[in-house]
Formats: structure tokens, sequence, C-alpha cells
């Protein structure tokens, strides 16, 4: 019981009243009961800082109120400033531009193959072209010859798109407002 809360509160922590019909779901279907016989649960920044140690895990999306989560994320030591790379988003028409966009996907594709780190802080104009990163839906190539193997994710800018390599250990953290995620993302 006690890892199936872990695992559950690692994947569905964002909106507390969901998680608990989630865990009582899960629990009933898993364990034949649902009452909920789990101790304190585990603190949102240590399910943070796991899901940043772990290579191989979805990425992070972070619900914050008035962008708090990013100073957390770095006030806390979660983040090291020095090793991660911050990116607004926008509302003015400038910022909205396709060449704008393609800057700011390119900058993601450069900290994938570098394995960096990479913060989006209110980017809705960016999500559509980083679709297959965010939903971790990768290629793998293998090299007959040297027997090495590469790791590549889709980015697509309108009817462009372009298959890039991806670092292991390359993590995309996303900062929404909570009300804007509850009610403008899937």
């Amino acid at each position: 019981p006690a890892a199936l809360a872990h695992a559950l509160c690692r994947n569905f922590g964002g909106k507390p009243e969901v998680l608990e019909r989630v865990l009582r779901a899960f629990y009933r279907s898993c364990l034949g009961s649902s009452v909920l016989s789990m101790s304190a649960p585990t603190p949102v920044t240590e399910l943070v800082r796991q899901n940043l140690a772990e290579h191989g895990v979805r990425h992070l999306m972070l619900l914050t109120r008035n962008v708090a989560a990013l100073q957390l994320l770095f006030g806390s030591g979660l983040l090291d400033a020095a090793r991660a790379e911050v990116l607004f988003g926008s509302r003015f028409p400038e910022d909205l531009s396709e060449l704008q966009l393609v800057r700011q996907v390119n900058r993601v594709k450069l900290a994938m193959a570098k394995g960096e780190t990479v913060v989006l802080v209110n980017h809705d104009n960016i999500y559509e072209a980083l679709y297959d990163v965010l939903n971790q839906r990768s290629l793998v190539q293998h090299d007959p010859a040297t027997g090495l193997r590469r790791k590549l994710l889709r980015l697509a800018i309108g009817s462009r798109s372009q298959l890039c390599a991806v670092h292991d250990a390359f993590k995309l953290v996303v900062i929404v407002e909570a009300t804007h995620a509850y009610n403008n993302l899937d």
C-alpha cells in the first residue's frame, strides 16, 4: 500500500481532490479496499527531487500560484541555476511570432542533446511544438557498426518536423499557474 500510494502521489499529485479519488480507486482495484491506510504522504519537494534525480521518468509539470514554484525550485536547491535554463512565455505579439517560437524550440533542442534541464514558465505557445517530447514518444536508433544506440524525439513547428537527439539526462520542467492548468490545458 505504501509503494502504491507513493507512486500515485508522484503521478497524480496536482489536484488534491483528484488525488484522493485516484487513491481510493487504485486501492479498491489493487488492494480490494477503498480505505486509505497510508501514513503521511511524501512531501511534494521530495517527490520533485526524486523526479529530477531519475532518468527515464516523465517530465515534470508543477502547478503554481504567482510563479512561486520557480523560486522554490532554485531556492530549495532542487535545481542548480547554473545547470538549468529558464524560458518564460509571453503574450506580447512580437514574442508570439514564428521566429521567436523557433528560437525557443532551438534552445530546448540544444538542451535535449546535452542532457540539460529546461524550465518552461507559462509557455503555452511552445507546448504543441514539444508534443512528442512532453509525451516521451521517442524513437531509438541502433547503429549496427558501432553498437551504439541513439534516442530521438520529434520537434515540430507547423508542418515542419525534425527528429532530434536526446540525452538520457535531459529534463523538462513545465511550470504553469494552477488555475490556468485546470481551466485551459489538456
